[in-house]
């Protein structure tokens, strides 16, 4: 079975939808908990997000920002077949995806993801790194957000109309 997660509720088929790789896919993973992670708004400069031994890994990128994103939003879990899905087509090793719509085989209702993943964190099933300004810390922050800047190929003044970058990361300006 693979995972997406949505605040639409009630869908009954999952249709694609362009997102950063420029093709309509169906995005699904194979842990609900990574899923959830998708479930609110979010985009690739509030929270690094991976996978280590099978349990999602965030790193904050400004302070707050989990409670900030999650907090008190809602989303569907829901749970698809694996025909049709594709791995390794997107450069994140745990997305699937699938250029077809995809049938729902279940729905799973969350009324708050912020609870739901620190339950999570606090099982040890999830690991959430707060943000902190030690040198390490904004070392990993330099690096990842550098890349992601460069592979969008954003421009300074897209940058500067952005509150994060003027207020948490002036350094990449």
């Amino acid at each position: 079975m693979l995972y997406h997660a949505s605040q639409e509720t009630g869908l009954k088929v999952l249709w694609p939808h362009e997102s950063t790789h420029g093709k309509c896919y169906v995005y699904a993973v194979r842990n609900p908990l990574m899923a959830l992670l998708f479930g609110a708004p979010k985009d690739d400069f509030d929270l690094l997000m991976d996978e280590e031994g099978g349990r999602p890994v965030l790193y904050e990128c400004y302070p707050d920002a989990f409670r900030k994103i999650y907090a008190g939003k809602s989303c569907s879990l829901y749970e698809v077949e694996n025909a049709g899905f594709l791995a390794h087509q997107t450069g994140w090793e745990q997305e699937w995806v699938c250029e077809s719509p995809v049938t729902v085989m279940q729905e799973t209702k969350i009324r708050d993801i912020s609870l739901i993943i620190m339950e999570a964190v606090s099982q040890g099933e999830c690991i959430l790194h707060s943000y902190s300004d030690k040198a390490a810390y904004q070392d990993i922050l330099r690096e990842e957000l550098s890349e992601r800047i460069r592979v969008f190929g954003m421009t300074a003044e897209q940058m500067s109309r952005d509150t994060r970058f003027t207020e948490y990361f002036s350094w990449l300006l």
